[in-house]
């Protein structure tokens, strides 16, 4: 538990890039000045920013282009063609099946999804927030909550066919003695023995697929690298969480992240992502904001799943045969009463090649 807490902490350290950056922008001293300093302080791209907009965005561009550079920079390479299966579900944010656990409301719609999936070969992509570790402290409260799900997932991860991605909500599984002590295996009680939950789990940061027939590149990471809170503060965000809003959670007041309340912030947010896609070159599937993108042919090729979350069901995004579908989850019901989960493509498919830079 000491490692665990001391890795929590140093998270922490790169926020001090930030303070010392801060002031710079505050001041917006000339450009020669601006990059001299960016560069004292280990900031990498200095030049991504745009002296005419807000300060607030010109910070929110810049660490967001240097954690990308770096989630980039440290992500395994997976090649993919066109008869690769990938589906990739954000924010799934699994609690302990208490009042505030706001996944409980469609665990069965995403429990289906899940049967679907490995029922024809997808390979299952978690982006990010899988888990509520914020709000619960003791990630056996939530495997034991969602033993179905759980069962579900394993199936994958004995398959070879799961990938978990951190995101800021569960930022612990980048840690290895977490993941080996809490995730792998646990203490049943009832059977009065060890039990597996997801042995040999490997979670990384972020994902690059390699399109074979093209050698396009998809980063495929969370996409709330660069935030303050919620990314070098992350721990900050966890304790308000934890202590703070759980119990306001509880009294009946609704996830502030809710795609249906919040406008503005994810619209900022999808631009500093999209500027380093433009930048890069690279295409970019991510979670976070909870609102589901499908860009068409000659948009900036920037993807999101969306959520788990929504009062109306869950939308995942689909990669099968070269081609890139979002998708929505819901319950509807038949003449006769009866209840039925209901697959829908909302929008598209829309080819990879579609956004190939000549």
């Amino acid at each position: 538990m000491l490692a665990i807490a001391i890795s929590d902490i140093l998270r922490i350290c790169p926020a001090i890039r930030w303070v010392m950056a801060y002031p710079y922008l505050a001041l917006r001293p000339n450009r020669n000045v601006m990059v001299s300093h960016y560069a004292a302080a280990g900031i990498k791209n200095p030049m991504h920013l745009g002296m005419g907009v807000s300060r607030k965005k010109e910070y929110d561009v810049l660490f967001t282009s240097d954690r990308l550079d770096d989630v980039y920079n440290k992500s395994e390479t997976i090649h993919i063609d066109e008869h690769s299966q990938y589906v990739f579900i954000s924010d799934v944010h699994r609690g302990d099946n208490s009042v505030s656990d706001e996944f409980a409301q469609n665990r069965l719609v995403y429990y289906h999804a899940l049967q679907y999936y490995y029922d024809d070969g997808f390979t299952y992509v978690e982006v990010g927030d899988g888990d509520e570790m914020w709000e619960v402290a003791n990630y056996r409260y939530i495997a034991s909550a969602h033993p179905g799900v759980f069962g579900e997932l394993r199936k994958f991860q004995k398959d070879g066919r799961l990938v978990m991605l951190a995101g800021n909500h569960n930022h612990q599984i980048l840690n290895h003695d977490y993941v080996s002590r809490y995730m792998e295996y646990d203490y049943d009680g009832f059977l009065d023995e060890t039990v597996e939950v997801l042995p040999g789990l490997k979670p990384r940061e972020g994902i690059i697929l390699v399109y074979d027939p093209t050698g396009q590149e998809i980063l495929v990471c969370h996409g709330h690298e660069g935030e303050i809170l919620n990314d070098y503060l992350a721990p900050v965000g966890m304790l308000t969480n934890r202590y703070i809003w759980r119990f306001i959670h509880r009294a009946g007041f609704k996830y502030s992240a809710n795609p249906t309340k919040n406008r503005y912030k994810p619209a900022r947010r999808e631009k500093s992502l999209k500027k380093w896609i433009e930048d890069n070159g690279v295409m970019m599937i991510c979670g976070h904001t909870h609102r589901p993108r499908l860009p068409q042919a000659g948009e900036i090729p920037y993807f999101n799943c969306g959520c788990v979350m929504h009062p109306r069901g869950m939308t995942c995004l689909e990669l099968a045969f070269g081609e890139i579908s979002l998708v929505r989850w819901t319950i509807h019901s038949r003449k006769d009463g009866m209840l039925y989960v209901k697959r829908t493509t909302m929008k598209g498919p829309v080819n990879i090649t579609d956004f190939k830079k000549d």
